[in-house]
């Protein structure tokens, strides 16, 4: 990899070349449109109003204190006509004590029963919405927002840079609604210990404001935003005159109890209670701790399911509220791959004991979380910082015999660590920062010796942004080092990520007396990002002996991929469509040891049609394509040339019955493997506070080279593939109820069922051949006993290895019913209904139906419980 250094000296380079470009003042002219330019340009301005006396907040602003101060009007359209008048007026007033700040917001509106009061979930922006954001920091980077719908419901986010945004962010504050008879409007009190800023007298902070009329799909703004801007927060106005006021350093508790009812065979165990606490305490104006002991996360959405029949770990998004809130500091992303990935903390435990026939184990779903800490905050200098400190628990699985129970531990203590800091240059045009992460166990146990001891990353990364930020380089490079006894090294060599034991690797070779594998890996990308034509262009590498998986996230090391992408974009209106774009995208991937792995190419269009129809359609082309993971460390496998094509229309959302359908279509070369995928996307909202959304999806597919075993011989191994016919058919169905925003009810049933038949066994005999005579050698099945094969490899009609069928009938189903009552802000009443079904057999079901249909039938696994937690301040 000696290109890396010079990478790096390329992109210090551009910098240094382009720092001229630089400028505090905004000349934005990346539009075609003179008068989009101006606007953009215009840094305009709000004075507040101190006030002495506080409104009620109740949405009408009718309290005497918003007599004083100035109403703010002439807003700007940005979508559909970008830099026209709007359709209906809108004007904003902001008044602020010592404590909080008040936004005052009129949303007229010449057609008022056309209002869309539509109540969701929090943080998801449904019907008309106004709302505000504020970069505190004046960072041009960064800002909190807060929204309030028609309906009342609270949308609260922060922006991260160029149009990042984290909607699990959640503060403590009131927002509320009214609607009367020529206009909505939006009452909010901020609390100024739920935002950031660097102590000064006279404080000047970006500001944005912007109103949603969901029936026209019209967002107007105060000071315009050009919708193809490379970036949000560095065009804000600004809002000025708040003089004088203070961060305390506010000390926040949320205390919980929680009551699990969990039928079982012994009632004593039936009932299982917690009590944990989560807290907030504010050190400076600037930065905040926080932290939880004992967390439950029992209200958090289950899981999709999925039948992984591929050799990577299934990646699955965090839902949990600790670690999702304020994490944004945290993120250190390539691709696929992450630093830190907070899954990892209480994930399930890493072994299951064997059992002998005559006893049963019992072992716990999660590794419980002792405690967590969390420290995040923002330097007057611009220097972000993010820590994360986490204690998990020693677990034991329960081993029941007729005569005796036995403890037997199954993951060890673990310290997970992770620190990042970012520094913030030139207008927010530079960033560079850098990440460390650490796992340490405590492995005292004998069986638990595959695991390794220690895990350290570190990483660095770099973006540059120049010309209004019209141009871009990202870079990002990282190492790390995993240390442990020769046992778990060795697993690790021969884990998913690296498959160290490939005959066919020269590059590569299985070191069994190695205590510690360290590797690097990164990124850097270079580009146009704004206007109708835009590029980039960069290459990404993972060396053979990187790995993440302890703290982070790593699909696959031991590659270098190039790609190119071009896109067309056109952000206004055109005949019958709103808006559009084009784009050509290329890569080309190979080994660190030079092995060409796959060359892909893709076309994207996405159309949005001015009656609010959506349309997406794309085709992609693999070809010179070599697996090195299908064969779970065997010879890269030649991968016959496949066509992908994809199609998706989205009807009106605006309507109360709206969906949309979505198909992908597949074929290899050699017309044996082949995919079909159907989508059928459903949502009735049947006023406005009940909807139904259903997501069906139906998959039919064959793959004439699925993998299926391997067979350890002395001097070498047989890797042995099939033909696979596979049917999966799944379902998604949400029902929310909202009696107001403060109090609702949501349910989440998922009902799935996969099955497949295998035939055509072969073994691997050339596995690179393109020839697929000579790449494998056929395998006969002589017969079958208790699903058991008896295989002939060389023809000779005698018994050579016996095989479990690898058919499978597989159907699960998952649920959740939560009732929610926030009863005060920031204080929440939970009650919840798990259930949870599931079979695996490996006898095939013909009929997918059949099988889907047989999920009722399953044994029901049921989980009752009310957790209650109440927010205070000190």
């Amino acid at each position: 990899m000696k290109f890396i250094p010079g990478l790096l000296l390329l992109a210090v380079t551009l910098i240094n070349c382009v720092d001229a470009f630089s400028q505090d003042s905004i000349d934005y002219h990346l539009s075609t449109d003179s008068t989009v330019n101006a606007k953009a340009s215009f840094r305009r301005s709000y004075f507040a109003t101190r006030t002495t006396t506080k409104p009620r907040i109740d949405g009408k602003i009718t309290d005497e204190c918003w007599s004083q101060g100035v109403w703010a009007g002439d807003f700007t359209q940005q979508q559909p006509f970008q830099a026209k008048a709007p359709s209906q007026p809108t004007e904003i007033k902001i008044l602020y004590d010592n404590d909080n700040m008040y936004v005052a917001i009129k949303c007229y509106d010449s057609e008022p029963s056309k209002i869309r009061p539509i109540l969701g979930r929090r943080d998801v922006v449904v019907g008309d919405i106004t709302g505000i954001a504020i970069d505190s920091y004046h960072d041009k980077q960064t800002a909190y927002e807060f929204n309030v719908a028609a309906s009342g419901q609270k949308v609260d986010l922060l922006h991260l840079g160029s149009y990042g945004w984290d909607f699990n962010w959640n503060a403590v504050w009131t927002g509320k609604s009214y609607v009367g008879d020529s206009l909505w409007s939006a009452e909010m009190k901020i609390p100024f210990s739920q935002i950031r800023f660097t102590e000064q007298e006279n404080q000047v902070w970006g500001m944005h404001i912007w109103r949603w009329i969901d029936r026209l799909q019209e967002e107007s703004q105060w000071k315009l935003i050009p919708i193809d801007a490379p970036a949000m927060v560095y065009l804000f106005g600004e809002l000025r005159g708040i003089e004088g006021i203070s961060h305390k350093k506010n000390f926040e508790i949320m205390p919980y109890a929680s009551a699990k009812f969990v039928p079982n065979s012994n009632p004593e165990k039936s009932m299982r209670w917690g009590v944990g606490l989560d807290g907030k305490i504010g050190i400076t104006s600037n930065f905040t701790v926080d932290y939880t002991i004992n967390p439950d996360f029992g209200q958090v959405e289950a899981d999709p399911s999925v039948l992984n029949l591929t050799a990577f770990e299934t990646f699955y998004e965090e839902k949990r509220p600790f670690f999702l809130e304020g994490n944004s500091i945290l993120d250190f992303k390539m691709g696929e791959d992450l630093l830190f990935y907070s899954r990892r903390i209480g994930q399930a435990p890493s072994w299951n004991p064997n059992v002998e026939p005559d006893q049963t184990v019992s072992v716990p779903e999660n590794t419980t979380i002792l405690s967590a800490l969390k420290l995040t905050g923002k330097t007057k200098k611009g220097l972000s910082v993010g820590v994360v400190q986490s204690f998990t628990a020693r677990e034991n699985s329960t081993v029941y015999s007729s005569a005796s129970e036995e403890k037997v531990a199954v993951e060890p203590f673990t310290n997970f660590m992770v620190g990042r800091i970012k520094q913030d240059m030139n207008n927010g045009n530079t960033v560079i920062g850098g990440m460390v992460t650490s796992s340490i166990r405590n492995i005292r146990d004998v069986q638990l010796d595959f695991l390794p001891g220690s895990s350290y990353t570190g990483g660095l990364d770099l973006e540059h942004n120049w010309k209004n930020r019209k141009y871009f380089v990202d870079f990002k490079g990282f190492f790390s080092q995993v240390n442990g006894s020769k046992a778990a090294i060795t697993e690790l060599q021969q884990s998913t990520a690296h498959y160290f034991q490939r005959e066919d690797a020269s590059h590569l070779t299985l070191d069994p007396n190695l205590t510690s594998l360290s590797g690097f890996g990164g990124m850097f990308n270079i580009g146009k990002r704004s206007g109708k034509f835009r590029v980039t262009t960069g290459v990404d590498w993972r060396s053979p002996g990187v790995d993440l998986n302890d703290i982070g996230y790593l699909r696959q090391a031991d590659y270098v991929k190039q790609n190119l992408e071009f896109s067309y974009k056109v952000d206004k209106p055109y005949g019958i469509l709103m808006n559009y774009s084009y784009g050509l995208k290329q890569s080309h991937e190979w080994s660190f040891g030079g092995e060409n792995l796959i060359d892909k190419l893709t076309l994207v269009t996405k159309l949005r049609f001015k009656n609010m129809w959506i349309t997406n359609f794309s085709l992609l082309r693999n070809y010179n394509w070599f697996d090195t993971r299908e064969l779970r460390g065997g010879s890269k496998l030649f991968k016959e040339n496949m066509t992908e094509g994809s199609l998706q229309i989205l009807t009106n959302s605006v309507k109360k019955l709206s969906g949309g359908i979505a198909s992908t279509l597949s074929f290899s070369n050699d017309k044996i493997s082949r995919e079909k995928d159907y989508i059928l996307l459903l949502k009735w909202q049947m006023n406005n506070r009940l909807s139904i959304s259903t997501q069906t999806g139906y998959h039919i597919g064959t793959d004439n080279q699925q993998y299926v075993r391997t067979y350890l011989g002395v001097n070498n191994n047989d890797y042995i593939v099939g033909k696979i016919d596979q049917k999966t058919l799944y379902t998604t169905i949400r029902f929310e109820y909202y009696v107001s925003p403060e109090l609702s009810f949501q349910y989440y049933g998922s009902p799935y069922a996969s099955v497949g038949k295998y035939n055509d066994f072969r073994s691997v005999a050339n596995a690179g051949s393109r020839d697929l005579n000579q790449r494998y050698n056929p395998l006969a099945i002589l017969g079958v006993t208790d699903n058991t094969y008896s295989m002939d490899s060389n023809g000779d009609h005698q018994e050579d290895f016996k095989m479990k069928s690898p058919d499978f009938n597989f159907q699960e189903f998952r649920s959740n019913l939560v009732g929610r009552w926030e009863f005060s802000p920031g204080s929440t009443l939970y009650l919840v209904w798990t259930n949870t079904r599931s079979f695996y057999s490996d006898t095939y079901n013909s009929s997918i139906l059949d099988s889907f249909g047989g999920i009722s039938g399953l044994k029901a696994n049921n989980v009752f419980m009310v957790k209650f937690n109440y927010w205070f301040s000190l």
